[in-house]
């Protein structure tokens, strides 16, 4: 569909919905999609995992450090980075907006300055006098996905649909997993074009990249359901590879930036008309049943909305199950690593005793400590990354348990809906995930109190055989009880978290559950108070309604 005939049908669909006097917001969404195409604003979204380097991306692109990055979680806010005169305007969930220094950014997009947005920021309008946002290019860094900030997630989540285009960055140092094929597959419902960036190739050698490479072709191939993908291999660190995604989109959007926000404005116009005319129906269909019979269907829906409680307990329930099975087998694995450790670390420990049992005491002590604190710290790192995997294939399975049971809760309802009112429903199907990690820090060679500090004291003054023979044994404790701490710490970190992410799956459905309910249930009130409004009216209405919906069929149809 062209252009105009794609304004012509926004502005004939807008009319019709508007005359109807329903489907309000709807009505706002679809209206919006031709300020778009006629202020040619083409938004480009950065999205993927967190730590994939997309902030780092970003500041690659315009050659500038505008933005803030580190080890951890950073970007908690999504920030539009447009062309204009220096600047940045914060606006407010309240609906309040205020501009701010450049120097200050940092303390509303940042994880840290901002932990899961107690400020409240809705998004960050950027202004750089930049030529690669020049023509009504937007770009958007986006919080990443599946950190242990929920809110950074619905951000993403969030911008995804208002993206036309979609730069999707993966890196070298982790395949692709459960959280971003459920996201690209949502990708695809609402952005035009995707590019898909391989980051840190500077990690590794070119033999794994290769490699890489041909993995996340094939499976992204298939998430797309496409035959070929042009992947790009780069260095948000050092550039490398940069300048060939940077042309790439620079001359597509040269090109074809009026049909990318043309194709993105179908899709949009599409769903959003697609949700419209399911609203629409149900109101037709309720509003053409007696007072009476009309009472009857919101007792019965009442009834049968209680049995989205029932749901949500039992779905609470199931995970809850799931996540001590997750705990008892990520326990099981490290406390199983635990002897192995140990039993290395004594070998280890004492092949040093016999090379150095001869040695001052205090030299003595100085060998051992170097080992544990070198040895020890290695081992648990890897511990830590073996438990990390479990942690994250437990995840995975999680979040398809997330997802299935809020699309049974919408299942239900449409279910529901076709018992009540004998229509087809729509609900649009939202993508959750759960929190994926946490980082764990080891502590290894911390002095408790009167450990080895005053009693080596002591322990010098012995003659120098029976001394090195206790520093060494207590060095043998400490390693068992340094190895204890970090395994037992890493288990409370994981389980932790897992719980906190079950207070977001709980809310999640609780929360799906209740706007479902008051949705349909306010559709159904209005319904009522129309018809006791214009009782007189109600054929003509009811023939409009059906014109109207007959009308919007066909449009949908055509698209």
């Amino acid at each position: 569909m062209s252009k105009n005939k794609t304004m012509t049908a926004i502005d004939e669909v807008a009319a019709l919905l508007q005359a109807t006097g329903v489907c309000e917001e709807d009505t706002i969404k679809i209206g919006n999609l031709k300020e778009k195409i006629k202020n040619r604003e083409l938004v480009i979204s950065v999205i993927g995992q967190f730590k994939r380097g997309k902030t780092t991306f970003i500041n690659g692109v315009l050659d500038a450090e505008v933005l803030p990055v580190g080890i951890i979680p950073v970007t908690s806010v999504a920030t539009k980075i447009q062309y204009g005169d220096a600047l940045a305007e914060v606006y407010f969930k309240s609906g309040e907006h205020q501009p701010i220094p450049l120097t200050q950014l940092v303390g509303y997009i940042a994880e840290q300055q901002n932990p899961n947005n107690q400020k409240g920021v809705s998004f960050v309008n950027l202004f750089l006098p930049n030529p690669f946002l020049k023509d009504g290019l937007i770009l958007v860094d986006t919080p990443g996905v599946g950190s242990i900030h929920q809110n950074n997630t619905d951000e993403a989540y969030a911008f995804m649909k208002d993206s036309d285009a979609i730069v999707f960055m993966l890196s070298v140092d982790s395949p692709i997993n459960e959280i971003e094929r459920e996201f690209l597959s949502q990708a695809r419902n609402y952005a035009a074009k995707f590019y898909f960036a391989i980051n840190k190739i500077d990690t590794i050698s070119p033999a794994d990249l290769s490699a890489y490479l041909g993995y996340c072709h094939d499976i992204l191939c298939q998430i797309m359901e496409v035959e070929a993908i042009e992947l790009f291999a780069i260095s948000a660190k050092t550039k490398a590879g940069m300048a060939a995604l940077f042309d790439k989109i620079t001359g597509v959007m040269a090109v074809l930036a009026d049909q990318i926000i043309l194709d993105s404005v179908q899709i949009k116009f599409r769903e959003s008309l697609a949700a419209a005319l399911s609203h629409l129906m149900l109101y037709r269909q309720a509003y053409s049943m007696p007072l009476d019979n009309l009472e009857e269907k919101r007792q019965e829906l009442e009834v049968k909305l209680g049995s989205l409680d029932q749901i949500t307990r039992d779905s609470t329930f199931y995970l809850l199950r799931q996540i001590d099975e997750l705990l008892t087998q990520i326990r099981a694995v490290l406390q199983d690593s635990t002897g192995t450790i140990t039993q290395q670390l004594a070998g280890e420990l004492e092949a040093a005793y016999q090379n150095h049992q001869q040695s001052k005491p205090k030299e003595l002590e100085k060998v051992l400590m170097t080992l544990l604190d070198i040895r020890l710290t290695e081992h648990l790192s890897e511990l830590s990354e073996t438990g990390l995997i479990c942690l994250s294939q437990g995840y995975e399975q999680l979040v398809e348990i997330l997802n299935q049971k809020i699309d049974d809760l919408k299942v239900f309802l449409a279910g529901v809906v076709a018992d009540l009112f004998g229509i087809d429903y729509q609900i649009e199907m939202t993508v959750y995930t759960l929190s994926s990690r946490d980082d764990f820090y080891i502590k290894v060679n911390q002095k408790p109190a009167a450990f080895l500090v005053d009693i080596n004291d002591l322990v010098y003054l012995l003659p120098r055989g029976i001394a090195n023979q206790k520093i060494y044994a207590r060095y043998q404790q400490k390693m068992k009880t340094d190895t204890e701490h970090n395994v037992n710490n890493m288990i409370y970190n994981y389980q932790y978290k897992i719980r906190e992410s079950v207070r977001d799956f709980t809310a999640a459905l609780e929360q799906e559950s209740a706007t479902l309910k008051t949705d349909l249930t306010d559709l159904v009130n209005r319904v009522i108070a129309d018809k006791e409004d214009t009782k007189k009216e109600l054929g003509d209405k009811i023939r409009m309604l059906d014109e109207t919906c007959v009308h919007l069929q066909a449009a949908l149809e055509t698209l």
